[in-house]
């Protein structure tokens, strides 16, 4: 799943459980262009299940042409991903030896992690950094693994929309990527993608990946209460969500039914960050996470990040994946609208022109 290239141009495509993403860059003289994107949402609410596995294959492959077409781009060199809640990803150390060794050496250890037989999943790793512990030399690994199936199934929905994709790569990896030029490398910051179905976390300190976890708790969750409370159908609660929706914060005096709830989830979602957070610094004797960098469809929640900030004592910003890219488009209000939603199809593409 990790292969790096180079290309003159590249589309990087991320179906969600909402909607499917996509964005054409080609590679510039100084930076890359954006050459053109889209968005396109799924006609039923279950056509992906909330984990990210495909239900309804037909009605994704459809969504996926029609995207292409309206957006009048052909499907070539397609860089897309799975995601993170259907792969299996753990962090190991391996004391340092010759590539050709490395391999059989990060299946061994994969035995131990994977609950399923390993010739049931692909298998993939990347080397983040070298560490030494306890005088002895380790490589630090990032394994990933997916099942077949899974693949097998999201790869065939692809064929039907006529993709046939260069690179599968994990959606969080795609956020990090796209958002590695607002990193500073003397901090410690976590990059919180906060999607329909479900919120990833990860953390990184000197430009590595240290930590990843994905929390059930996203923005479906804030749709579905207002439904409740308001006796609305999906749309109209999305609708609402989207448009009307202001995180309170204790100081302000709004009290209502949809106010409440979303609060209430919302306090939920930063008590699961902070215990992410303690976890961490636990684990890797870290004083402070210094930033917080916000991207995904329900980052643009009116009031989110000033909420977070107050939650968590941390600086909270909205992510920008534009940094370093060229907007060659068109319509680049909407492009700006959509940028956090667009935030892993942009890092797809970005890591073939790069």
């Amino acid at each position: 799943m990790f292969s790096f290239g180079s290309s003159k141009s590249a589309i990087g495509l991320d179906v969600g459980t909402y909607s499917v993403k996509m964005v054409h860059m080609k590679k510039g003289s100084a930076e890359p262009q954006i050459l053109s994107f889209g968005i396109a949402h799924f006609p039923n609410e279950g056509a992906v299940a909330s984990d990210g596995q495909i239900v309804d294959p037909n009605a994704v492959s459809e969504v996926i042409k029609e995207l292409f077409k309206s957006s009048k781009v052909k499907p070539t060199n397609v860089v897309t991903c799975l995601s993170n809640q259907n792969i299996i990803s753990r962090f190991i150390k391996v004391p340092m030896m010759a590539d050709n060794e490395l391999e059989e050496a990060v299946k061994y250890e994969a035995e131990q992690y994977v609950p399923y037989a390993l010739d049931e999943m692909n298998l993939s790793f990347y080397k983040l950094s070298q560490v030494e512990e306890d005088g002895i030399a380790q490589h630090f690994i990032l394994l990933v693994c997916a099942q077949k199936d899974i693949l097998k199934n999201f790869l065939n929905t692809l064929k039907n929309a006529a993709v046939t994709p260069q690179v599968v790569d994990v959606d969080n990896l795609a956020i990090i990527n796209s958002l590695e030029k607002a990193i500073r490398p003397d901090e410690v910051t976590a990059i919180i993608d906060i999607g329909a179905s479900s919120t990833n976390i990860n953390i990184i300190k000197e430009g590595v990946l240290k930590f990843t976890r994905n929390i059930l708790i996203a923005g479906n969750n804030i749709t579905n209460a207002i439904m409740n409370v308001l006796k609305l159908d999906f749309a109209q609660a999305e609708n609402i969500k989207t448009e009307e929706v202001v995180v309170s914060t204790s100081e302000d005096s709004e009290d209502n039914d949809v106010s409440e709830v979303v609060r209430s989830i919302i306090e939920e979602l930063a008590s699961e960050i902070r215990r992410s957070f303690d976890y961490y610094k636990a684990q890797h004797r870290e004083h402070t996470i210094n930033r917080i960098l916000l991207s995904g469809g329900t980052a643009k929640l009116k009031n989110l990040d000033v909420f977070l900030a107050n939650e968590l004592g941390v600086e909270v910003e909205k992510a920008n994946p534009l940094e370093g890219i060229v907007a060659n488009v068109a319509n680049v209000d909407q492009l700006n609208e959509h940028l956090l939603e667009l935030t892993a199809a942009i890092g797809l593409a970005l890591r073939e022109v790069m």
